[in-house]
């Protein structure tokens, strides 16, 4: 689970946040939606996130803002 971890660090890193913070923070929310991983917490939530913009949509139509 190297790499995992040095996600994590590289994620706190670029919030100038510590890597304890990013640890704490993504326990609980892997606690709250019932994800045992970091991969399964964003895999449920990824259902939920906007679209970034400029992204093809289904059917072919692109949408810019």
């Amino acid at each position: 689970m190297h790499g995992a971890a040095g996600s994590e660090k590289a994620a706190a890193h670029r919030l100038g946040l510590s890597h304890s913070t990013v640890k704490h923070h993504l326990a609980n929310a892997r606690s709250k939606v019932g994800a045992e991983t970091t991969a399964q917490l964003v895999w449920i939530l990824a259902e939920r996130l906007p679209e970034p913009e400029g992204v093809a949509q289904p059917g072919g139509a692109d949408v810019v803002v």
